[in-house]
C-alpha cells in the first residue's frame, strides 16, 4: 500500500563514515540504502515503464517519497516522489545548505498535485471526523455518488481503518486534532513566500479569500462544535447571507442562502505548474531530478514504524471555456466540493470514495460533480469538459506522520496529508529541513508523530 501511495516524505539521513566501528543504529540505514537505492546513492532502482492507462486514471497514485544520505560536507537527500510534499521538501533542504536529488516515474506534479482542488487554507481546522459521522455511515454505504462512498467490494479491507477514522471523531480527539491542523496550516502563505518567490511564481498563489456556500440557511455557517473550533483557532469568518452572496459572487445561483468568508484563505491558478515551477527552481539550484520507479522497500520491516495508510479518492472536471468565472474559490458544504478558477479554466474538485488504489475510476462521481457546477452556475458551458481521479494517501485522522524514525534517528518522516497536501507541503517541507539540520521545529511535532497509533 505505501509503495502504491507514494505518500509524502521519507528523509533518510546516512552518517558520514558510518561504517567500521560505528554504531549499529549509524550503519542500519545503509543496510536498507543498498537495498533501495538512486544509482550513486545505494538504491536499486527500475527505469520508469510510463503507462497511458494509470496517467489518465490514477495519476494521483502518488505523492512523494524523499529520502537522503549525509555524505559530504552539509549532506546529500534524495527525494523519492515529485509531488508537492517531495518538490518543498527538496526546496527548503536546498536552502539549507543540502545537496538533493529527486526521484519519481513520472515528471513532477503528475500525482495528486496535477488534480486537487488548488486550496490554500489557513483556517483549514476542522477534522473530516466529526461525533456526528457515525450515524451518516449507512448513507455512505447506500449512495456510491455521496460526498463519501465506500465500495462495498472494499469494505472488508478498509474496515480497520474505518474504525480509526470513526473513532477520531470523538469529542476530545476531534479538538486535539482541531489545534494541531490549525497549528501546522496557519502559516501556509509564509512558509510559501520564499518559495514561489525563488522560482519567480508569485503570481501562482492567490490570499483571495475563499468563501462557503448552502442551499440552506445557516448551512454554511457549520455545526456549533466546528463554529467553536474556529473561533478557537483565531480563524477570521464573515457570515453571509443571500443578498451579500449575489453582490460578492454574481454568477452563482440565487438557491444559494448562506454564505461563509474566510477572508485570509486563497489557492494556487495552477497546482501543477506550481510544482513544475519550484522543480525547476530546484534544478537551477543544482538539484538532480531522475525519472526512476523505486522498489523493494518494506516501510514497517525495515523501520520500525506500522502506519495504515488509506487512498482516499477523489475526482474533478475541469471546463476550459466555462462561460462563467467565481470571482474566488468556493466550497460546496452541500456536496462536499471546490469550485476553483483557475488559469486554465474552471474546476469542480473534491469528494471521498473509498475504494482501494487499484480499482478502476468511477467516472460517474465526475459526473456528478459537473451536475453540481451546473446547478451552481446556470448556464455554464461544458465543452472540452475532462475528467480525472487520484488518490490521496491519509491517515484515520487525517493528520500527516512529520517525524524520526523510532528506530534510526537519520530517517525522518512527512507523508500522508490527506487533503491538505498543496496547503501543509511548504510547512512540511520547512520542518524537515530543520529536523534535517538538527534546528529546533517551528512547531510542536508531537501531535504529528508516526507512534500515535
Amino acid at each position: 500500500m505505501l509503495a502504491a501511495l507514494g505518500v509524502g516524505a521519507l528523509v533518510f539521513g546516512d552518517l558520514v563514515g558510518a561504517g567500521q566501528g560505528s554504531s549499529t543504529r549509524d550503519r542500519a540505514p545503509n543496510a536498507i540504502l543498498k537495498q533501495v537505492s538512486v544509482p550513486g546513492n545505494g538504491f536499486s532502482t527500475k527505469r520508469a515503464r510510463r503507462d497511458r492507462t494509470e496517467r489518465t486514471t490514477s495519476r494521483g497514485h502518488r505523492t512523494a517519497w524523499l529520502w537522503g544520505r549525509r555524505d559530504v560536507a552539509r549532506g546529500h537527500f534524495t527525494v523519492i516522489g515529485a509531488g508537492i510534499v517531495g518538490i518543498a521538501c527538496a526546496s527548503y533542504l536546498q536552502r539549507a545548505g543540502y545537496r538533493v536529488t529527486v526521484v519519481d516515474s513520472r515528471p513532477p506534479g503528475e500525482g495528486c498535485s496535477f488534480g486537487n482542488a488548488g486550496l490554500i487554507s489557513p483556517g483549514a481546522c476542522i477534522p473530516f471526523s466529526m461525533p456526528d459521522l457515525l450515524w451518516q455511515v449507512p448513507r455512505f454505504l447506500a449512495d456510491p455518488l455521496g460526498p463519501l462512498a465506500v465500495r462495498w467490494a472494499y469494505l472488508p479491507q478498509a474496515l480497520p481503518w474505518l474504525l480509526r477514522f470513526l473513532a477520531a471523531g470523538r469529542p476530545r480527539r476531534v479538538r486535539e486534532v482541531s489545534r494541531a491542523m490549525a497549528a501546522l496550516h496557519g502559516g501556509c502563505f509564509d512558509a510559501y513566500a520564499p518559495l514561489v518567490k525563488a522560482a519567480g511564481a508569485a503570481d501562482l498563489i492567490r490570499q483571495s479569500g475563499q468563501l462557503h456556500v448552502s442551499k440552506r440557511e445557516n448551512g454554511a455557517l457549520g455545526d456549533a462544535l466546528s463554529r467553536l473550533l474556529r473561533e478557537e483557532a483565531g480563524v477570521k469568518v464573515e457570515a453571509i447571507g443571500p443578498a451579500e452572496l449575489r453582490q460578492l459572487e454574481p454568477a452563482l445561483s440565487p438557491d444559494y442562502k448562506s454564505g461563509l468568508f474566510f477572508p485570509d484563505n486563497g489557492y494556487s491558478l495552477n497546482s501543477f505548474r506550481l510544482v513544475q515551477v519550484l522543480a525547476e527552481r530546484v534544478v537551477r539550484d543544482g538539484g538532480d531530478m531522475l525519472r526512476r520507479t523505486v522498489s523493494g522497500f518494506r516501510f514497517a520491516e525495515q523501520l520500525g514504524t506500522s502506519i495504515r495508510l488509506e487512498a482516499e479518492r477523489g475526482y474533478h472536471v475541469m471546463l476550459p471555456n466555462p462561460g462563467v468565472r467565481p470571482r474566488l474559490p468556493i466550497s460546496n458544504k452541500d456536496h462536499g466540493f471546490a469550485a476553483t478558477p483557475m488559469e486554465n479554466g474552471l474546476r469542480f474538485a473534491g469528494t471521498v470514495e473509498i475504494g482501494g488504489v487499484d480499482a478502476p475510476p468511477d467516472y460517474r462521481r465526475a459526473k456528478a460533480l459537473l451536475q453540481h457546477g451546473k446547478a451552481m452556475y446556470p448556464g455554464l458551458n461544458t465543452e472540452g469538459v475532462t475528467e480525472w481521479m487520484g488518490c490521496r494517501p491519509s491517515l484515520p485522522d487525517g493528520l500527516p506522520v512529520i517525524d524520526v524514525s523510532p528506530k534510526f534517528p537519520s530517517v525522518f518522516f512527512a507523508f500522508g496529508h490527506s487533503h491538505y497536501g498543496l496547503m501543509g507541503a511548504a510547512i512540511t517541507g520547512k520542518l524537515i529541513a530543520e529536523l534535517a539540520s538538527g534546528a529546533p521545529p517551528s512547531i510542536d511535532l508531537a501531535p504529528y508523530r508516526a507512534s500515535r497509533f
